[in-house]
C-alpha cells in the first residue's frame, strides 16, 4: 500500500473510530438479555482501560444497544464477556426510503476502515414492515458495492467467512453493522470433540451460572462454593464456564481470534495491553500461595457415557494448554487429569453420596437428557421426579455437615418442571425461561 494512502487511512481511523464515540449492538442468547446486560454493565463499570465517555446501555428485544462508547471499551467487552454471543459495531444509521437511498447510504460508508482484500464476508439483510424493500435485491446491491474490496463474499451455513455485515431495515430506518467477533463468542477455542446430543452452548451456560450467583446472594450474601458437582456433565461446559467465572479468566486468554484483529481499524497495542491486564486479573496466574483456602474448589463431573468422558478429557487437555500458553505457568490443581475424583462414571440416580465426602457447600447445575435424547415425555417426567428425590437424598447427607446446596435444573416443558418442583424439598426456589433450539426451557433455581 502506498505510504500516503496508509497515512490517510490511519488519520481516518483515528478521527472516525477512536476520536469519537461509537454505537454497538450486543447480541445475547435468546431470553437471557437481563443477565447479559448485568454482565455488560459490570464490565463497563470496572474497565481495565477507562473510557472518557458515559455510555448508555439499553436492553431491547433481541439485543443490547450501547451508545456513546469508546472503541477501546467495545474491544474490552469483546475480550472479557462470557455471556454475549456477538458484538457488532454500528457503522451507519439513518433514514432510508427506497432502493436508491439504500445503495447511496451503503456507498457512503468508509468501508476501508472495516474491511480489506484479505477478508471474506457474509452479508445478512433483514427488512421489516416495509413493502418497498426486498431482502434478496438489497443483498445484491450490498454485494456489488463490497465485492471488489474483499477476497470473497460467501453465503450459506457452512462457510468460512472472516466476519458478517448486517443491514437491518425497519420501516424507513437503516442500520448497518459489522461483527467484531467473527465466529460467535461462545466458541471459546478449547472444545474439540462435540457431544452428539447437542450440548448447551457456552454463552447460555455462563448466563445460567451468573443468574445462579445473583439468586444465592439474595438468600445468603456470604454463600461460598466449595464443591462443583455436575451430574449429566457431558463434555464439561458447566465446569469450564464456572472456572472462567470464578477465576476471572477472560475468554481472550484462550487464544481464540476475533474478526476485529483482521480489520484495518485494529489497534494491536491496545489489544495487547488488555491481554496483559487479563493475565494480571486471572487467578490462574497467581502463585498458589496467594490463593486463599476459600478459593479451593473440588470439581466432580458425573456422566455414565464413555464418549462424553473421553471428550471431556480431551477438552481439559486443550483448555490447560491454551491457558498455559501465555509465558506464565497457570495453576489449575483441581483440573488434574490424573485426579480420579474429577470424573465419576456412575449412574447419578444410583450414586452413594456418602462415598463422595463433600466438605462445604455444593453447587449443582443440572442439564438432564430430554426430548430425543431420552425418548418419550413420560420417560422425561419420571426422570425429573427421580432427580428431585435424589437431590433430597443428597441434602440429608450435606445437612449432617452443615452444608447447603445451590443448583438449577433445565426443564424442557411444564410437565417436567412441575413434577420436579413438587418433589424437591428446598428452602428457596425461582423459575425463569429462555429459548434454545426453538424449545422454551424452564429453569428452576433452588437452594436447599
Amino acid at each position: 500500500m502506498n505510504i500516503k494512502i496508509e497515512e490517510n487511512l490511519d488519520r481516518k481511523i483515528k478521527k472516525y473510530i477512536y476520536g469519537k464515540s461509537q454505537v454497538a449492538k450486543l447480541i445475547f442468547p435468546a431470553g437471557l438479555g437481563s443477565i447479559a446486560l448485568y454482565e455488560t454493565e459490570q464490565i463497563l463499570n470496572n474497565l481495565w482501560f477507562p473510557q472518557k465517555f458515559n455510555s448508555k446501555s439499553t436492553l431491547l428485544k433481541n439485543e443490547i444497544l450501547i451508545e456513546n462508547i469508546h472503541m477501546f471499551s467495545i474491544t474490552e467487552l469483546l475480550m472479557r464477556s462470557l455471556c454475549l454471543t456477538d458484538i457488532r459495531l454500528v457503522i451507519f444509521e439513518g433514514k432510508c426510503v427506497g432502493k436508491e437511498a439504500f445503495e447511496k447510504h451503503c456507498k457512503s460508508i468508509n468501508w476501508n476502515l472495516f474491511i480489506n482484500e484479505s477478508m471474506s464476508l457474509k452479508l445478512k439483510v433483514d427488512s421489516v414492515a416495509s413493502k418497498a424493500f426486498h431482502e434478496t435485491g438489497l443483498k445484491e446491491i450490498l454485494s456489488s458495492i463490497l465485492k471488489d474490496s474483499v477476497k470473497e463474499i460467501v453465503s450459506g451455513e457452512n462457510t468460512s467467512e472472516t466476519t458478517c455485515v448486517f443491514a437491518d431495515l425497519y420501516k424507513d430506518k437503516l442500520t448497518v453493522s459489522i461483527s467484531l467477533a467473527g465466529d460467535p463468542l461462545y466458541k471459546r477455542g478449547y472444545r474439540g470433540t462435540l457431544s452428539a446430543s447437542a450440548p448447551l452452548r457456552e454463552d447460555y451456560a455462563s448466563c445460567l451460572l451468573l443468574k445462579s450467583m445473583q439468586f444465592v446472594k439474595k438468600i445468603n450474601e456470604n454463600f461460598d462454593i466449595h464443591n462443583l458437582f455436575i451430574p449429566f456433565s457431558g463434555t464439561g461446559t458447566f465446569a469450564f464456564e464456572y472456572l472462567q467465572y470464578k477465576y476471572n479468566c477472560a475468554p481472550a486468554l484462550l487464544k481464540r481470534e476475533f474478526a476485529l484483529q483482521k480489520m484495518p481499524l485494529f489497534k494491536p497495542e491496545n489489544f495487547n495491553f488488555l491481554l496483559k491486564k487479563a493475565k494480571e486479573n486471572c487467578l490462574f496466574f497467581k502463585e498458589i500461595s496467594s490463593l486463599s483456602t476459600k478459593n479451593n474448589l473440588n470439581i466432580i463431573c458425573n456422566d455414565n457415557s464413555k464418549n462424553a468422558n473421553d471428550a471431556l478429557l480431551e477438552n481439559i487437555t486443550s483448555y490447560k494448554n491454551l491457558i498455559s500458553n501465555h509465558n506464565l505457568e497457570a495453576h489449575i490443581p483441581f483440573f488434574d487429569i490424573n485426579n480420579n475424583s474429577l470424573l465419576n462414571r456412575e449412574n447419578f440416580l444410583k450414586m452413594d453420596f456418602t462415598k463422595l465426602n463433600f466438605i462445604g457447600n455444593l453447587f449443582i447445575p443440572l442439564n438432564p437428557p430430554y426430548g430425543i435424547r431420552i425418548g418419550s415425555n413420560s420417560d422425561s417426567a419420571n426422570l425429573y421426579k427421580n432427580i428431585a428425590n435424589k437431590l433430597n437424598e443428597l441434602s440429608k447427607t450435606t445437612k449432617k455437615v452443615n452444608s447447603n446446596i445451590l443448583g438449577f435444573i433445565l426443564c424442557p416443558n411444564e410437565e417436567t418442571w412441575s413434577i420436579f418442583c413438587r418433589n424437591l424439598f428446598c428452602k428457596e426456589s425461582e423459575t425463569f425461561h429462555f429459548t434454545q433450539g426453538g424449545i422454551d426451557i424452564r429453569v428452576c433455581l433452588f437452594y436447599i
